[in-house]
């Protein structure tokens, strides 16, 4: 299918600098490459309810640039906003993202989905992202619940935050660079790695045209050929840790250890404490 690329060229009232071609080709070679290859690349002017991806200046958060083009009717589902450079990225429980130009930083409009769909979309969309990744470049495993895996390290994660019907999934891919561990927070699951595509000359933007078609093509294929009990069995083929031991945190205080064994009808982490099955629903795992 074909994936339009636009410029931003307004402020957002502060949400996000306009995008020049200078601009973020400016902030790191890989970007430059890439807008070379686009040619000429339209501004988003008056577009409404398109599925483009939307070039940024740096901004605060992708996740907010895309937030307000929604409720502008800007973008549609599997609309989505890239930036160089974000000043305000976060993961899970609002913990800090670390990266740097040349990364992938981007947000992708999700579209509705109802049932247990829904409850299962960041396995979706995680299961999704590391079929495409591994299908450009090394093999990618979904660590429950959303960080991609490569080698045991790190190289993506994903953040699914939704308000006001408007589902986003926000996207670190770590292309050109990787925090080392000593920049971590204390205690983090998995050190960081970098994803390398099989084509070494691709850039985040480029890159990140070729996920999200990946992406809309399996998420429409996987809702309408299988039922959620069929995709938690498909899931399983990507799925990190199955049968390792791991440290579960729950909380600041609950610690123990379990073996995983799966994921729950509603998405959970299913393990076996001791013998006995549990369904872990927010925590992290660190293997042991």
């Amino acid at each position: 299918m074909t994936r339009h690329f636009r410029i931003l060229d307004s402020a957002l009232d502060g949400l996000a600098q306009p995008a020049t071609l200078a601009g973020p080709g400016a902030a790191h070679p890989l970007w430059a490459a890439d807008l070379e290859a686009l040619g000429a690349v339209p501004e988003l002017g008056a577009a409404r309810h398109c599925r483009d991806i939307v070039l940024c200046g740096p901004c605060a958060s992708t996740m907010d640039v895309a937030r307000r083009l929604v409720e502008e009717g800007v973008l549609a589902p599997f609309g989505s906003v890239i930036t160089p450079e974000q000043t305000a990225g976060r993961g899970q429980l609002r913990r800090a993202w670390l990266s740097r130009p040349g990364n992938v930083l981007a947000t992708l409009v999700c579209p509705p989905a109802d049932g247990l769909w829904n409850d299962l979309r960041p396995l979706v969309l995680g299961y999704l992202f590391a079929e495409a990744l591994s299908a450009l470049g090394q093999a990618v495993q979904v660590k429950w619940p959303n960080d991609l895996l490569s080698g045991g390290r790190k190289v993506a994660g994903i953040l699914v935050e939704e308000r006001k019907d408007c589902v986003l999934a926000g996207i670190g891919v770590n292309l050109g660079w990787a925090p080392p561990a000593e920049a971590l927070r204390e205690g983090h699951c998995v050190d960081a790695g970098e994803f390398v595509p099989s084509d070494g000359a691709v850039g985040p933007v480029r890159l990140w045209g070729a996920l999200v078609n990946h992406v809309e093509t399996g998420y429409r294929t996987l809702l309408e050929a299988f039922s959620p009990t069929e995709f938690l069995t498909i899931f399983r083929s990507r799925m990190a840790w199955q049968g390792r031991r791991v440290l579960v945190r729950e909380g600041e205080s609950v610690r123990y250890e379990a073996v995983v064994r799966g994921i729950s009808a509603e998405g959970g982490l299913l393990l076996d404490r001791a013998g006995r099955e549990v369904v872990l629903l927010a925590g992290d795992v660190i293997p042991v």
